[in-house]
């Protein structure tokens, strides 16, 4: 069994390609990067904000997705309780979860439960090339965007637009965090060389 993280889907959300530039098709490279990746008998634990539209858009994707599904709520999806989500497609919905050693939420947390090394969390979608213009020059999303550094050095986030909206497994995820840019936007090696 392999574990996969994913994040911030938006499922069937219109404003969300103009608000992180992304490609117009993205539900259907999200449902299909899905199913190729994910195996039956794998887990997906999605850090939240599942899909904006109608609840019956939701109800044609869920049973063609793979895996048992875990769901950490995000603030698009407070508008159902965690056992409306689990009587609509996932074996399990909680508000934060420790999971090997990390602490896994959809937004970024500001202190670890005991025991946890990480923050991993979603929500600030693709911050570090432009996600920021839609929030308040004051929040949090808007210091990272300026410093090009998220808050604390024990998060991560994961976001959809920096893994070509695949899942990824957990541990390739904790494993290579410049590749997903968790950390921050990695710097072009070969920037300097033009």
């Amino acid at each position: 069994m392999n574990t996969y993280l994913i994040s911030d889907t938006h499922l069937n959300h219109n404003n969300i390609e103009t608000y992180c530039a992304r490609p117009s098709n993205f539900t259907e490279l999200i449902v299909k990067g899905w199913r190729r990746t994910v195996q039956k008998n794998d887990m997906v634990i999605h850090l939240g904000d599942v899909y904006i539209d109608k609840a019956d858009g939701w109800e044609a994707i869920y049973p063609s997705l793979p895996g048992r599904k875990i769901l950490i709520r995000g603030n698009h999806d407070m508008h159902h309780s965690c056992t409306w989500w689990m009587e609509h497609g996932f074996d399990f919905a909680c508000d934060g979860l420790v999971f090997r050693h990390a602490w896994l939420t959809h937004k970024p947390a500001f202190r670890l439960p005991y025991g946890c090394q990480l923050n991993i969390h979603g929500h600030l979608h693709n911050i570090w090339h432009g996600f920021h213009r839609h929030v308040s020059a004051e929040s949090e999303e808007n210091r990272a965007f300026q410093r090009k550094k998220l808050n604390n050095d024990f998060q991560r986030l994961f976001a959809l637009e920096y893994t070509n909206y695949l899942p990824v497994n957990f541990e390739k995820f904790i494993s290579h965090p410049d590749k997903y840019q968790s950390r921050g936007p990695v710097p072009n090696p070969t920037a300097n060389n033009l």
